[in-house]
């Protein structure tokens, strides 16, 4: 994540980190710059209101999941299709969502504080939608599951809302001593597991 200059990528680490821990609807643009130390002139100078800010942290988010999906398609292909190699990418994918959890459990205050940003929401969703068809698409095509097309559509489907929503379920339910480590690699297990029934009996589960 990047702005444009230091004081905007302060701002935008700083905006992430209270929009994940305390909620986007919780907080105001004058409630980021308190926690900076910062006037709110200072602060809108740079981003005019949390929907700006909103609008820079999901652009960011967009394109780390897009690099992400990229790089699992190219290596989840071919021989190396495999059960274990879609889930290290799942994994991936589930670490990414974390770093922006607050857009998963908050996508109508998001589009709330700017219509616009229903565009960006609609993309981070549909990113997540291709991952999930493009790894089940490799899987199938080597053989390492065996899906009817029906069953394919619904794995697509299960798999894309896992990647989405698994991980914000998983953390209201999560004991308080569970580290964001181990949350994200129960989630990632719990999203493979339907997965896990299409597996060509004679391959081994991962």
């Amino acid at each position: 994540m990047s702005g444009t200059s230091p004081t905007k990528d302060k701002i935008l680490a700083k905006s992430r980190e209270l929009f994940n821990s305390e909620g986007f609807g919780a907080l105001a643009a004058v409630d980021i710059a308190n926690h900076l130390s910062m006037s709110p002139g200072h602060l809108y100078y740079h981003f005019k209101g949390k929907a700006e800010i909103a609008a820079a942290l999901l652009a960011a988010h967009i394109g780390e999941l897009e690099a992400i999906k990229g790089a699992a398609l190219e290596k989840c292909s071919g021989e190396d299709a495999t059960i274990e190699t879609a889930w290290t990418w799942v994994h991936i994918l589930v670490e990414e969502a974390w770093d922006a959890r607050f857009a998963y459990r908050e996508p109508l205050s998001v589009v709330r504080a700017d219509a616009r940003l229903a565009n960006q929401i609609r993309h981070m969703f549909a990113v997540q939608h291709d991952a999930a068809y493009g790894l089940l698409h490799a899987l199938r095509a080597s053989q390492a599951i065996v899906a009817t097309d029906e069953a394919f559509d619904g794995l697509v489907n299960q798999l894309a809302l896992g990647l989405a929503f698994q991980l914000v379920r998983m953390e209201f339910d999560a004991p308080v001593t569970e580290t964001p480590r181990a949350l994200i690699a129960r989630a990632a297990a719990l999203i493979m597991l339907p997965i896990t029934g299409f597996i060509r009996p004679d391959q081994p589960a991962a």
